[in-house]
């Protein structure tokens, strides 16, 4: 399946006003909203990636919730109209979007805000696949049968303690 099922991630140079926003970090991410990045770096390098969107399985939307949020010409609350802007431009500039009303694309939110992002794009909302890292799965904006989520990941810093072994406990 490896070998056959493809990504296709929808092109962003370096120079872009938004770089930051979609192309892969290249630092180790850090904090409570790290998954979201380390799943971007694993997928960039990952032999699902096709640069031809003809072979193209499914559509990936790079933007990330974490860093929209933290951006300050975005933020919190600019990201639904960052989010709607981004998928008009896309859905214009490129026919992929528009055959399935985005069925077949995914993004990834690990941060309480993407359960929001999505609210003025009502059809991104009911068609493209959410991979969340967020434990309210009980949100209107999950829908059970075509999200999926990541498992959330905390990088620590600094000197870690040892886990306690089996065998240090008292029988």
């Amino acid at each position: 399946m490896q070998n056959k099922f493809k990504i296709y991630v929808y092109p962003h140079k370096a120079d872009d006003a938004f770089a930051n926003i979609f192309l892969p970090v290249d630092f180790n991410p850090s904090g409570n909203y790290a998954s979201e990045s380390y799943f971007k770096k694993a997928l960039m390098k990952s032999r699902l990636i096709t640069h031809d969107p003809t072979k193209a399985d499914f559509f990936f939307l790079p933007f990330s919730i974490a860093r929209l949020r933290h951006d300050s010409r975005v933020n919190v609350h600019g990201i639904q109209d960052f989010i709607k802007e981004y998928i008009s431009n896309i859905s214009q500039k490129y026919p992929y979007w528009n055959r399935t009303n985005g069925a077949d694309h995914f993004y990834v939110a690990c941060h309480s805000a993407g359960r929001t992002a999505m609210d003025k794009v009502e059809h991104v909302q009911v068609n493209a696949i959410q991979v969340v890292c967020s434990s309210s799965y009980y949100v209107s904006s999950h829908v059970a049968h075509k999200d999926v989520s990541l498992p959330q990941i905390w990088p620590r810093q600094g000197n870690l303690v040892a886990p306690i072994s089996v065998e240090s406990y008292p029988s």
